[in-house]
């Protein structure tokens, strides 16, 4: 039973293949999507069929939802049925829009005659600016957290060693910015994003990531596509190029070794013998794939709430007050809901948001829009859950071709499509992004707002 109900997975993948051909925008929500589904949901899930495959993970509570049965199927056939449900909510219409939602048309194929190529150089400069106040904010963080070597060397408590960077992690996010002002100069001249970007990139994304991986993914993912959109059309054959299979293999070794960064005497391993901690890091890709997918916390909170009560919403209340410092709050509930879902997997069973941070586990593991629209409102929220988010996939990629892909509507639609879910951290960090990078904008812009044709 276990081994048929997990095929169901594919359907999803199969669906798209008989139907993709008329998205021709490669980076269309659908596409996106059913990538990102590919990557996250379906591998791991044809991982778990085998329950031997279990055995690497050290939380017996987690271990024990992947085992059941039950529990695994059920979890495939809500996560089947999502997937349809985002993929009708992309197509429901939020708001005005006169454009045909499979249209594909770059900016630069369009519109590049009309760029002002001298006019694109101040963007150049105004990206130096504002890469250097996030380098600032970047050294007073580390000062904070006991030294760039310290902190470095210490990844695995990296959430409790930021807990109280309130103010500077606001201008944190500015080195990211300024790496895409930069790139959005090149608008209309076709260059290319020679080494000195990427290594910008590189150096950018860790430290806006404070070591995580994720961050410099995002930033990797705005720079192809403000490429893409605004500059030159990204042609999938490059791709097979030597140096670009070179820098996927590259960007998979960062991801190994990052992962085993965050482990207890890690670090000391790395500069006593680089070369054996590398080799003895790495893993198959799909083992990688697996131990990277959230879907085993997903399977965790539908196990735990077979015989808890749901929340009810309660988890958002950290929305309300998360804009307060916690040194003016110590005691306020958490903004990363992850929180509450961590402490279960330690096996405690009395929580029940608001919780305040120093009554948790002090780490977490993600919610997302299944793990928290199941833990607040069970069946009904997730599904509808997975509809609203739907429509703000479609809706996003609707204002961007709407407004000439422009800078602020690109990386907004592309923190949507990777990183937003319906949970309270997602959902506080998509609008602090908006009101932080919309008023730079505003700022270097001389006519701006979301629905705005200039920048």
């Amino acid at each position: 039973m276990r081994e048929i109900v997990g095929l169901f997975a594919i359907l999803p993948f199969i669906t798209w293949l008989l139907t993709h051909k008329r998205y021709k925008d490669i980076a269309a929500p659908y596409n996106l999507f059913t990538f990102l589904y590919i990557i996250n949901i379906m591998l791991p899930i044809l991982a778990y069929i085998n329950i031997d495959s279990t055995s690497t993970i050290r939380e017996s509570y987690i271990r024990k939802a992947i085992s059941s049965d039950s529990i695994f199927c059920e979890y495939v056939v809500l996560q089947t049925i999502c997937y349809y449900l985002v993929i009708f909510g992309t197509k429901l219409r939020i708001g005005k829009s006169s454009e045909n939602f499979e249209e594909y048309n770059t900016y630069s194929e369009e519109n590049v005659a009309r760029v002002n190529i001298r006019g694109q150089e101040k963007y150049k400069y105004i990206g130096i600016v504002i890469w250097a106040i996030g380098f600032v904010a970047f050294i007073k963080i580390m000062n904070q957290v006991g030294g760039i070597y310290y902190f470095f060397t210490h990844l695995q408590f990296r959430t409790s060693l930021t807990r109280d960077i309130d103010f500077w992690s606001w201008l944190l996010p500015f080195v990211d910015y300024g790496v895409l002002f930069i790139i959005y100069s090149y608008k209309g001249t076709e260059k290319r994003l020679n080494i000195k970007i990427i290594l910008l990139i590189i150096i950018s994304g860790l430290m806006s990531g404070l070591g995580g991986r994720k961050a410099l993914l995002i930033l990797f993912i705005e720079a192809l596509l403000l490429y893409h959109y605004t500059i030159k059309k990204i042609d999938i054959k490059r791709f097979f190029k030597m140096r670009y299979i070179l820098g996927v293999i590259a960007l998979y070794l960062f991801f190994v070794l990052m992962s085993k960064f965050r482990t207890e005497g890690a670090a000391e391993a790395f500069l006593q013998n680089p070369l054996a901690f590398t080799k003895d890091s790495s893993e198959g890709i799909f083992e990688t794939i697996q131990s990277e997918s959230y879907v085993s916390f997903f399977m965790t909170i539908i196990d735990y709430f077979k015989i808890h009560a749901l929340w009810l919403g309660r988890s958002f209340i950290g929305l309300i007050t998360a804009i307060i410092p916690s040194s003016l709050y110590p005691g306020k509930p958490p903004v990363d809901d992850g929180t509450y879902l961590y402490s279960i997997c330690q096996g405690r069973t009395n929580i029940i948001p608001p919780m305040s941070f120093d009554n948790l586990d002090g780490s977490s593991y993600p919610l997302e829009t299944f793990g928290s629209m199941y833990a607040n409102f069970g069946l009904v929220g997730l599904f509808v859950g997975m509809i609203v988010l739907g429509g703000i996939y479609g809706y996003a990629y609707r204002k961007m071709k709407n407004n000439s892909y422009s800078l602020f509507n690109v990386v907004i639609y592309t923190q949507i499509i990777f990183t937003f879910q319906l949970s309270t951290l997602r959902i506080f960090q998509l609008f602090e992004l908006i009101i932080v990078f919309g008023i730079i904008t505003y700022l270097c812009s001389d006519r701006f707002s979301f629905g705005g044709r200039k920048l």
